[in-house]
């Protein structure tokens, strides 16, 4: 399902390449129709929300969101296990996940990351990647309000993983992580206390 891969590139660091491709990943989104026609729609409000944007300011807007909000981190295990052993262990396992399936790892990128799952995703059976969806469906939800709190459109892209996801998300899981943290603006202050932080670890 190339649907999945599209999901996923749209979450990548903005580049020239990845905008000159919005037509072709459209194109993609409407010939596989996989997405219910709502998803399908909301996919389409953010590419050509992505189109119009000047490409400095969309790569500025994606660092401040992925980068600079800890909340916001696209990496899953981060939302699970934090930087404790157990999410070591667990990203070797998911490498080995990948390498079954005959997926090797050409980027800097920790197993974990979400378009490198979502690649991955778009290898097996539909029936396998809606039930790995369904896996991480409340970190997913989680996420997205998260974005709606910023009001960013690309919470479109995890409103669309959520509707394709075999298990829907544990409500009352998704608002305690927005009470620990609602993915607001972080202050300089507070960013420097985060990397003190991991630091000091």
């Amino acid at each position: 399902m190339k649907t999945l891969k599209v999901l996923g590139c749209l979450l990548t660091y903005p580049s020239q390449e990845q905008v000159r491709a919005l037509p072709e990943f459209e194109a993609v989104l409407e010939e596989e129709k996989w997405l219910p026609q709502e998803s399908l729609k909301s996919i389409k409000q953010l590419v050509s929300w992505m189109k119009q944007q000047d490409i400095l300011d969309l790569q500025e807007e994606y660092v401040a969101l992925f980068d600079r909000t800890p909340s916001l981190c696209l990496h899953l295990f981060e939302h699970v296990h934090g930087d404790s052993r157990d999410r070591g262990q667990a990203l070797v396992d998911l490498s080995e996940i990948y390498k079954e399936a005959g997926l090797l790892i050409n980027t800097e990128e920790m197993p974990d990351y979400l378009p490198l799952f979502l690649e991955y995703l778009s290898i097996v059976s539909p029936d396998e990647a809606c039930k790995s969806l369904g896996e991480v469906a409340t970190i997913l939800a989680a996420l997205s309000e998260r974005l709606k709190n910023r009001q960013s459109p690309y919470a479109n892209v995890f409103e669309a993983l959520i509707d394709a996801a075999a298990c829907k998300p544990d409500k009352k899981a998704v608002e305690e992580a927005l009470k620990k943290e609602a993915g607001r603006v972080r202050t300089f202050d507070e960013l420097d206390a985060a990397w003190e932080e991991q630091n000091a670890f």
